[in-house]
């Protein structure tokens, strides 16, 4: 009887300290993915923000004589057009050499479908 007392109670204490190094190997592993997603998040913040610059807007510019709409960082193109600045009233063609700023895409595609031909 003392013999299955005592192989029950090793066997008992085997396996709570199994219980507890593979407790603490998982709250490592558990550990290490949190900061693995920590920085997935950061990249992530960034790229929003880098997003909401470039979509915040547009700018007309001109360009050989053209206007051609840049997004928001002003120095990405986001499209060609064929509207000759030149076809322009005065004050837009002023307006185009410093960079109009336009808020939006909507803004954006009735200007462009207002002044081309």
């Amino acid at each position: 009887m003392r013999k299955i007392f005592y192989g029950t109670g090793i066997f008992l204490i085997v396996f709570i300290f199994s219980l507890g190094f593979y407790g603490s190997y998982r709250i490592s592993q558990l550990k290490d993915e949190v900061q693995e997603l920590e920085g997935f998040r950061l990249k992530y913040q960034a790229l929003e923000v880098e997003n909401q610059t470039l979509d915040s807007g547009f700018y007309l510019k001109n360009d050989d004589g053209k206007v051609h709409v840049y997004r928001g960082d002003g120095e990405t193109v986001y499209e060609y057009t064929n509207i000759q600045v030149s076809s322009l009233p005065d004050a837009i063609q002023e307006e185009i050499e410093k960079g109009k700023f336009i808020k939006s895409e909507v803004e954006l595609y009735s200007f462009l479908e207002n002044y081309s031909s």
